[in-house]
Order: C-alpha cells, then sequence, then structure tokens
C-alpha cells in the first residue's frame, strides 16, 4: 500500500507567518495577538496547515504546547523562507535606491549602553533605517542566535558554537565600584587582599565581566564572598546604593550622574581590566540589505574604545 506523500506545495505563507508566531509564543493567544488575528483564526489556520501536511504539528502536554518533530521541521523551513522574503523586500527597495529597513539586533543588558553609545552617527547618516533592539541575558541571546531570530547579536563573551562569526568591536574598560560612603571608597589605594572582606554582586553566570573578575581572583589567590546575583546594571547599582555589597561594572554603564551622586570607582592595586564586546552573526546568512550596511559600520565605524 503506498503511502500518501505531504502536499507541501499546498502551503500558504500566511499559514507559515501564523504557524511560526504559534511555534515562538508557544501560545494561540499570543499569537493572535501578535498577527491582529482572533484566536479561532490562528486555530484554524494551524489545523488547515497540519491537514494540508497531514502530521500533527503540535501536541499539548500538562496545558503546555510542544512542537512535533514534524512541527520542528516545519518550522526551520518556515523562518528560512520568510527570511528570505524579508531580505528580498528590502534589496528590491535598496534596488531603488532607498536605503530603509528594519535591523535586528539583540544584545546582553550590560551591553546595551555601550552599543546605543555607538548608534547616533549610524542612524543619522542612515534616516531610512529602522533598529529592532532585543535585551536578555546571555544564555537568551544564545537560544536567539541559535534560532536564527535576528541579524546581529552583540556578546560580550561571544559563544563557542560553530558557524558563526565573530567581529571583536567595542573595548570598555571594567571598574570595581562601591557606595561613596563605603570605607574603601576613601582610601588612595586599595589592595586586592582587602576585597576578601567585601560581600559582592556578582553579574550572571556566562558572563564576560563575572568571568574576568574571576580570573582576577584567581591570579591574586584570593576567595571574596558572594552575596548576590544579578543580570541588570541597574539593579546592581541599586544594590550598592542599598549597601548591599561592591561589584564591577563596565565604564559605560557609569554615568557621570552616578559618580557624582553616591557611587564611587575603587583604586584598586593591579586592576586593569578591559572588556571587550564582540559582534556576532551566523556564517553564511544571507543578510537584509539594511543588516549589511550596519556591519559595514561596526566594522568601519565604531569607535575603538570607549
Amino acid at each position: 500500500m503506498n503511502q500518501q506523500l505531504p502536499n507541501t506545495r499546498g502551503i500558504t505563507l500566511h499559514q507559515m507567518e501564523v504557524f511560526e508566531a504559534v511555534a515562538r509564543h508557544g501560545s494561540y493567544t499570543k499569537a493572535a495577538e501578535e498577527l491582529y488575528l482572533t484566536q479561532p483564526t490562528v486555530s484554524i489556520q494551524v489545523k488547515q496547515l497540519a491537514k494540508t501536511i497531514g502530521l500533527p504539528l503540535f501536541e499539548t502536554v500538562s496545558k503546555k504546547l510542544y512542537l512535533t518533530r514534524a512541527g520542528e521541521a516545519l518550522l526551520t523551513t518556515c523562518r528560512q523562507v520568510l527570511g528570505q522574503l524579508s531580505t528580498l523586500d528590502e534589496a528590491l527597495v535598496a534596488f531603488q535606491g532607498l536605503e530603509q529597513g528594519i535591523v535586528k539586533v539583540a544584545t546582553v543588558e550590560t551591553g546595551k549602553t555601550a552599543l546605543v553609545q555607538q548608534l547616533k552617527p549610524f542612524m543619522d547618516r542612515y534616516p531610512g533605517l529602522e533598529l529592532s533592539m532585543h535585551i536578555g541575558d546571555h544564555h537568551q541571546l544564545l537560544e536567539r542566535l541559535q534560532n536564527n531570530e535576528d541579524d546581529i547579536y552583540f556578546f560580550s563573551l561571544p559563544p563557542a558554537l560553530n558557524g558563526i562569526e565573530v567581529l571583536p568591536c567595542i573595548d570598555v574598560p571594567l571598574h570595581i565600584v562601591a557606595h561613596q560612603q563605603h570605607p574603601l571608597a576613601g582610601q588612595a589605594v586599595v589592595t586586592p587582599q582587602q576585597l576578601t572582606q567585601e560581600s559582592w554582586i556578582l553579574n550572571e553566570p556566562g558572563s564576560a565581566s563575572r568571568q574576568m573578575l574571576e580570573d582576577f581572583f584567581t591570579a591574586q589567590a584570593i576567595e571574596v564572598r558572594r552575596r548576590l546575583e544579578m543580570s541588570s546594571s541597574e539593579a546592581i547599582k541599586a544594590s550598592i546604593r542599598a549597601g548591599l555589597g561592591i561589584a564591577v561594572l563596565p565604564a559605560s554603564e557609569l554615568s557621570r550622574t552616578d559618580l557624582e551622586t553616591d557611587l564611587a570607582i575603587l583604586p584598586i592595586a593591579e586592576f586593569s581590566l578591559r572588556k571587550q564586546w564582540h559582534l556576532v552573526y551566523l556564517k553564511g546568512k544571507c543578510l537584509s540589505p539594511g543588516a549589511a550596511v550596519f556591519l559595514d559600520y561596526v566594522r568601519n565605524g565604531f569607535s575603538a574604545k570607549i
């Protein structure tokens, strides 16, 4: 008995868009909100798509929506097709002599300020381009990279993955920061050994700042008290202000107001660490014209140091 082949040529672009949104959100309701459709309409589109293919695309376990193996395969293809169409749209605009489109950029939370500080000349030069910026932690960006959700990613500690291009682009000094009323803030020089008595507010595991700080502790043969762990620079600064400890922060995250009001950079002996940001994108990715322009700008226009 011959098995009927799936009728993939009957799939519509609209069904692809709806299916991709449901898969990304893991929710029919959220997909409907994003696409400005009703929830029943979204559900019907997915059911018709599954009927066309002849295989279930989702399964519900404990009220959570999961992709089947067929759904996973279809999602990969949908993202490729929709991505290529988006690239085509921007290429056609570029052929008309217009520099327009959306560049999707993702950065870890502690890198947003360093990145934003570099963007104004680019935005002034290309007023037709729009930047859509996603901000998340290291693990969220890694997942987005693996799912090919954005054009370009900014990591302080680039992932050890095959199939990616890595370009060093921004160099930022790191400082150990305390409240201005902290006893160490009034000293001319603070020795590494004095840091062992302090409570530390650390960045999330996987961040370059934390790794560099841990390496510094190891090189100085010291152990410190780890008090809090946070992924947000603003939360770290708030914790310092609350007297919960000291922390390491990139210079780009310390404003003049911070240092004039209640935060202080500690003068640590033998501490001269610099954090380098890296632009990361998928090797072989067909960049949209806007993303290609942004990549060239990063290569040639970003300031080497902050």
